[in-house]
């Protein structure tokens, strides 16, 4: 069932998102419709299109990936049932205190279920809840930090701007044995833009960063240390039947694939 949620201005202005194909923009305002009020719904592209976008062409599934491999949303399985996450949820919306509570579990933190909105959300910075004499939950009504881009984004020159194609550059050098990256689409744009701002506000080496030569700097360490590892370079024994795991830019550049390296579960640990 499509619900009433807010859409602040500065969906329009999120740079990341705009990498994104316009219907897949779209798609992911109507995902807040769907979601529950802890912005999850059932991974189910063919009743999704009925409900979001049924006069327009296009793969769904493709689009779901692109707003994943973005970062807006995560795509998880739990018994062998697909499910939708809205990533950052509560920072967005404001459901009516009567709303049925989630039915759908919770992705874990090993999912990349870590920006997932919680069971209770709590209502956006400055707005109280939907209570007599205040603003009502999913009104007309602007809520007060609606003014604000999504935080993902980077002002028009700031000096942590992602260099998407020097990014690739630092890969193919360093990894020369793996997938290049040879089509650099909307899709790629949003992940790599997406994991750069997230890597400058890390606190663990090799990233943290304020300078886009900084960035680089730390971005070339971890290629390098990705290079050494025998599992994301196919130089491990494969399964029968299949060929060697090789980590694509794609994989790097996914909230888990990039997370799982950085923790250190296939190389030792960037210095």
């Amino acid at each position: 069932m499509a619900r009433s949620r807010n859409l602040k201005p500065g969906f329009f202005k999120n740079e990341t998102l705009a990498e994104c194909s316009p219907l897949a923009r779209i798609l992911f305002a109507g995902l807040w419709c769907l979601a529950d009020r802890a912005g999850r719904l059932e991974d189910r592209p063919k009743r999704i299109r009925a409900e979001v976008l049924p006069y327009d062409d296009g793969s769904v599934d493709d689009m779901l990936n692109e707003l994943h491999k973005a970062g807006f949303i995560l795509r998880y399985r739990i018994d062998g049932q697909g499910y939708i996450q809205v990533l950052n949820f509560d920072k967005h919306q404001n459901p009516h205190h009567r709303e049925q509570e989630s039915e759908i579990p919770a992705p874990s933190d090993d999912m990349g279920g870590s920006s997932q909105a919680s069971d209770k959300p709590q209502a956006s910075p400055g707005l109280a809840s939907d209570k007599p004499g205040t603003s009502r939950a999913d009104s007309l009504l602007l809520i007060p930090d609606s003014l604000n881009p999504i935080t993902t984004t980077s002002p028009a020159g700031d000096p942590l701007a992602c260099p998407v194609e020097e990014i690739v550059s630092l890969y193919h050098e360093a990894m020369p044995t793996n997938p290049r990256c040879k089509v650099l689409n909307s899709s790629r744009r949003g992940s790599i833009k997406a994991r750069w701002l997230e890597a400058a506000r890390l606190t663990c080496k090799p990233f943290g960063y304020s300078s886009r030569a900084d960035g680089l700097a730390a971005w070339r360490t971890f290629f390098e240390t990705c290079s050494e590892s025998a599992f994301l370079t196919g130089r491990t024994s494969a399964q029968p039947g299949k060929p060697p795991f090789l980590a694509d830019i794609d994989f790097l550049m996914s909230a888990s694939g990039f997370a799982k390296c950085l923790e250190n579960k296939y190389h030792r640990e960037a210095a």
